[in-house]
């Protein structure tokens, strides 16, 4: 199996300027893989598999992966495909919320060291970024491929942003993450020049 591109001369000279734009895109595998990880740390008991893999909706499924999504480092987003609107999964930005109404924005696995995921555990979205050193980077996991790969997830996730983005900017919460954001961008300049 082909696992992508390893990149990380290339990114550590550009220092990642990819990774401070957009949080790369996760596959249904990377979030499957991650969610029994953190149903391990947990000690939470195994959630049956079928539905999760088919995207069923069953109550047990949306509820862990909602719980996951909360405490982990990922948001569920969209974009408009071929079919539509696509909700997929992407790394979570610096200072946002799971909910990811953000299009742009630093992705929280990124340290000054370059990204704190281990290649083996980055997303797809990562792993499939091929670093050019004339920073002209290609992204080889395209939309089209994510679309196809997200399509059975799709009434999943859509119920979990329906209950959420609205009660989420209602209550003011995107609003004090751009904030909190802005204040981050604004504090790393300045720590840069001292």
């Amino acid at each position: 199996m082909y696992n992508g591109y390893e990149s990380t001369e290339i990114c550590k000279g550009c220092g990642g300027a990819c990774c401070k734009a957009i949080g790369c895109s996760l596959a249904p595998e990377d979030m499957l893989r991650e969610m029994a990880a953190w149903r391990y740390e947990k000690n939470l008991e195994k959630m049956p598999q079928g539905d999760m893999d088919t995207g069923q909706s069953a109550e047990t499924d949306w509820r862990h992966l909602e719980e996951w999504l909360r405490q982990s480092d990922c948001a569920i987003d969209t974009f408009t495909g071929t079919a539509g609107l696509c909700y997929y999964i992407r790394m979570r930005h610096k200072c946002f919320t799971f909910i990811g109404v953000d299009a742009m924005g630093e992705c929280i696995a990124l340290t000054d060291q370059g990204c704190r995921l281990s290649y083996e555990r980055r997303p797809r979205g990562g792993r499939f970024l091929e670093g050019r050193i004339d920073r002209h980077c290609v992204q080889h996991y395209t939309r089209e491929q994510m679309e196809e790969d997200w399509r059975p997830y799709q009434g999943l996730l859509g119920e979990i942003w329906d209950r959420w983005h609205h009660r989420l900017a209602r209550e003011g919460v995107f609003d004090r993450c751009e904030e909190a954001y802005m204040l981050y961008q604004k504090e790393k300049r300045q720590g840069g020049k001292e």
